[in-house]
């Protein structure tokens, strides 16, 4: 309970302090009984409960895979995003037995100028995917923002590095067919990047 509810005024009046010594009040033998007073509520009655408030998506789960850190653990992007994004999924396709959906890709954003870029690929039900990103040497964050048609976020990719690149140690897993939204974003610096999607 708060300590304001302490100095509440109700029936009795209570003053916030050191407690006093109770006073006894006699009540006149000709006067009546008073009565007590009744309560009436202020709030409306026709309040209804709003709905329930879902957070994330109800097309995909994220499932966790920390063995997948081992197979990116030595990688350093070099040279052309495009290139490097697909080497580094090439490095984990042993671990997470995915393949690449298509070229990767590709823009150019100035984190002061450039607002973020928009992506999109469809996923298919019972598939898992993972998504990679590396960016180039003059970008020092780098984020990408995965969410559903119906604008509910999946998972959020990031990563603040002197050469930035994201693994998640993570599969974004689909219970339905769902057409998938990434919001590609440079946080610091600016340059080329470049993201490639892997399904299983």
């Amino acid at each position: 309970m708060r300590l304001a509810g302490a100095c509440a005024v109700s029936f009795l009046v209570l003053a916030c302090g050191p407690a006093k010594s109770p006073t006894t009040t006699v009540k006149d033998a000709g006067a009546a009984d008073a009565k007590p007073a009744q309560v009436v509520s202020t709030l409306p009655t026709d309040v209804r409960s709003p709905p329930p408030f879902h957070l994330g998506s109800k097309h995909a789960t994220v499932t966790e895979h920390l063995d997948w850190a081992a197979c990116h653990a030595m990688f350093h992007p070099s040279g052309d995003p495009a290139k490097a994004v697909l080497a580094l999924g090439a490095a984990c396709a042993g671990a997470t037995h995915m393949h690449a959906l298509g070229a990767p890709m590709t823009g150019s954003q100035s984190a002061i100028s450039s607002p973020p870029s928009s992506y999109s690929f469809h996923a298919r039900a019972g598939r898992c995917y993972r998504i990679y990103g590396v960016a180039g040497s003059g970008v020092k964050s780098l984020v990408a923002v995965v969410s559903d048609a119906d604008g509910a976020e999946i998972g959020e990719l990031h990563t603040d590095d002197v050469s930035p690149f994201f693994a998640p140690d993570s599969a974004m897993c689909f219970k339905d067919d769902a057409d998938v939204k990434i919001a590609a974003s440079v946080g610091i610096g600016d340059g080329p990047y470049a993201l490639s999607v892997w399904s299983d």
